[in-house]
């Protein structure tokens, strides 16, 4: 079994996606959704599906420090060796007998080798996106044995970590599908949303500054995902 942990805002369209992507693999698993007071159906959806909530309330605003906080301790207390910390749009493909195996081989973190994936249709199918960009950026440590980890220590954004305790990787770095291209009118409006949510100490330090893009230059970088994009799936 392994824990999965998540953090949400209205995220009704990917929540169902992630849910079934992580019980395929560990059947036995347990989801987490820390929810930022969703105004949508992403609570109803997770609920409905098994998942424990824990909401958090940051005013309507984007604070990463409260983000960091989260990531950095809500594995602390799992039930589970094995903790996997991760957004929404962020799906690690490693399975049970996989991971079983790293354990065995003494390892305590997971690898991953990132993919943008993008959808080529104009849709809202996410389950059809077969195509993605490799993406280092997002080589992130997410699956970690928490019995051997004492502190992750991830640094905003999460990109970058310095893990205490017995640190053993895995040869193997499993993909990762970062589902944030979906669909170009939904991109440009996702970063409209958040730019405006963008709290004081987010602006202060330029965390999440990405979601101040204009609509061109939206619509530019999910273009140019598309024009690099290989199948992947």
């Amino acid at each position: 079994m392994i824990t999965v942990f998540t953090v949400a805002y209205n995220e009704e369209l990917q929540i169902k996606f992630l849910i079934d992507h992580y019980r395929l693999r560990f059947p036995n698993g347990h989801i987490v959704v820390y929810d930022n007071m969703s105004t949508d159906n992403t609570v109803s959806i997770a609920q409905s599906n098994g998942c424990e909530i824990i909401q958090y309330d940051t005013n309507n605003q984007i604070q990463d420090s409260k983000y960091l906080e989260i990531k950095n301790n809500c594995w602390k207390n799992a039930k589970t060796d094995w903790v996997l910390v991760c957004d929404v749009d962020e799906l690690l493909d490693i399975n049970a007998t996989q991971l079983k195996s790293e354990e065995n081989s003494n390892v305590t973190m997971i690898r991953s080798e990132a993919y943008n994936m993008v959808n080529m249709e104009d849709n809202l199918d996410i389950a059809g996106i077969k195509y993605g960009a490799r993406t280092v950026y997002h080589d992130k440590l997410y699956l970690f044995n928490k019995t051997f980890i004492s502190e992750i220590n991830y640094e905003p954004g999460c990109h970058k970590c310095n893990p205490l305790g017995t640190v053993s990787y895995s040869t193997e770095a499993y993909k990762l599908y970062h589902y944030n291209f979906i669909n170009e009118n939904l991109s440009v409006e996702k970063y409209r949303v958040y730019g405006t949510r963008l709290s004081p100490e987010n602006l202060k330090n330029g965390w999440g500054n990405h979601y101040l893009y204009t609509p061109e230059q939206v619509r530019s970088e999910y273009n140019d995902i598309r024009n690099k994009a290989i199948k992947i799936l």
